[in-house]
């Protein structure tokens, strides 16, 4: 995420492709599991992770991140460019383009029978970090499943989203994902950025991210062999990092 990270683009993608991407990747995932066609975001932390929540684009020339660098969260790296700008996946090598196209197959129809949290597990073939205890007035809206796709179609990661709303209009996701390694560059610049403990492990609070309805607050960190992410538009750091530490697999 820096141009010791990501080099400058030999050529800069259209406008109109950038502004398409980040509409479609910013915005909540409302897919209902039962549907017989896999959601696939292009969408980097995610998107993230969501709902990571930002546009991913991909380049042959991008090889390294850019230079605005402010600090690095395993194969996330977090960079000063402003957010909202389209997040940058590096490109698979030889190897990871074999993984993806095993892994990345056809699926069947799906049943009728199942939970939404059963079909999204055998989806992505993981079980997700779920709260055995959640904030007071929240409630599960959705869960779904998602696998994230660079600009030329390779599978570099999957990822459960579980959504819960509140009657006061609150909304809160929690986002397990599991990558194929590639470096991902996430623009933070003009954000508020702290670093945290979560878990025990180093993790980010990013306040009042972009997304398409409202802005949001993000708490990222690894678990594991997870990326998580927790995120929500009225709880405090304090809520979250209480709601982290009750997370289960």
């Amino acid at each position: 995420m820096n141009d010791d990270f990501l080099n400058k683009f030999q050529k800069t993608p259209r406008k109109q492709f950038a502004a398409d991407l980040y509409q479609r990747i910013s915005q909540p995932m409302t897919t209902n599991t039962r549907s017989p066609i896999r959601s696939r975001l292009a969408y980097g932390f995610l998107a993230l992770l969501t709902a990571l929540i930002a546009a991913i684009s991909f380049s042959p020339a991008v090889r390294v991140m850019a230079k605005d660098f402010l600090q690095q969260l395993g194969i996330f790296n977090l960079s000063d460019r402003p957010a909202g700008d389209p997040v940058f996946v590096a490109p698979p090598s030889t190897e990871q383009i074999i993984t993806a196209q095993a892994t990345s197959t056809p699926l069947p129809p799906q049943p009728e029978t199942g939970s939404p949290l059963e079909t999204a597990v055998t989806r992505a073939g993981f079980l997700p970090y779920l709260p055995t205890e959640l904030p007071a007035g929240y409630e599960m809206k959705d869960i779904v499943d998602a696998e994230y796709i660079d600009d030329v179609g390779t599978l570099y990661g999957k990822g459960i989203f579980a959504k819960y709303t509140s009657k006061d209009g609150g909304m809160l996701e929690i986002q397990t994902s599991v990558f194929d390694g590639r470096e991902i560059d996430m623009p933070v610049g003009g954000q508020r950025v702290t670093e945290v403990e979560v878990n025990n492990q180093p993790g980010v609070w990013i306040e009042d991210f972009p997304s398409i309805n409202e802005p949001i607050d993000m708490l990222i960190w690894q678990e594991n062999d997870f990326y998580i992410s927790i995120q929500s538009t009225q709880l405090t750091l304090e809520e979250v990092l209480t709601l982290a530490a009750s997370l289960k697999q």
